[in-house]
């Protein structure tokens, strides 16, 4: 099964950059490349990373892309490169050194399932999420939370047509790994947990989930990804008009919190 690493790279995550690719080349399965995708390094700052030497490395800084755009070329690079299977990781996390073997046999396990998803740990140990299911097969999973980001998860690039990565140009939320994960569980298929495996996570203000549980940010975030999707979908659209008969004055954080994103607002049980 050809796999490998992907990620993005850019200037405001270059302190924690040596961490990523660190762990990248300490897996216990080597069998496994390291796609990057450049944001916006100029080509001299970009030598200056002394970048692994087997690293196939895209350079979009001249393009200017947004942020959607360059996790969307991400996926697409990775397909056209051949790859079956793409465990995602963001340039500002690190990943625990079983996560690509863990992985790999996950899918040559399960060649149905469309992603795969593990924990994320703190540097400490410590689970950023309270827990985790061992499946993700129904929207409402994920409608009102998530959990699925672009450094815990990997997706089986074999059940991706060309046509679904084009369509996925039509998001222009920032969150756009919940818009993604939203999208392959409404059209392509489910996920399955991955044990024995972690990402470890950082925890921090540019995050745009940010350190704070934010009502008012949440409340926006929701407005613009149901929008989005109920172009698409009716259940979003019914959930868009949920939001919008919310009474802001009585937002308050949820006693029942995971710690998922976006979680403490909810229209539905």
């Amino acid at each position: 099964m050809k796999t490998c690493f992907a990620t993005v790279i850019y200037k405001q995550a270059k302190p924690y950059l040596q961490e990523l690719l660190d762990s990248v080349d300490n897996q216990t399965d080597n069998d496994v490349e390291l796609l990057i995708i450049n944001d916006n390094y100029s080509e001299a700052e970009l030598a200056e990373l002394k970048l692994p030497n087997n690293a196939i490395v895209v350079d979009c800084c001249s393009r200017k892309l947004s942020i959607v755009e360059t996790r969307i070329e991400m996926l697409k690079q990775a397909k056209y490169l051949g790859y079956d299977l793409v465990i995602l990781i963001d340039a500002d996390d690190a990943c625990v050194a079983t996560r690509a073997e863990a992985y790999k046999k996950a899918a040559e396990l399960d060649k149905t399932s469309v992603f795969f998803y593990n924990k994320f740990v703190t540097d400490k140990g410590e689970n950023v999420f309270k827990t985790l299911p061992k499946s993700v097969t129904d929207i409402r999973q994920i409608s009102q939370q998530n959990f699925l980001g672009l450094s815990n998860t990997g997706i089986n690039l074999n059940l991706l047509s060309d046509e679904f990565l084009d369509s996925l140009s039509e998001c222009t939320s920032p969150v756009f790994d919940w818009y993604l994960f939203s999208r392959l569980i409404m059209d392509v298929g489910s996920g399955v947990y991955v044990d024995n495996a972690a990402t470890i996570y950082r925890i921090y203000e540019n995050n745009t989930a940010g350190t704070n549980r934010d009502l008012q940010k949440e409340l926006e975030v929701k407005r613009k990804h149901y929008s989005i999707l109920s172009e698409r979908y009716a259940y979003f659209k019914k959930l868009a008009n949920k939001l919008q008969a919310v009474n802001e004055d009585n937002l308050k954080l949820s006693i029942n919190h995971q710690g998922y994103w976006w979680s403490d607002i909810q229209m539905e049980e």
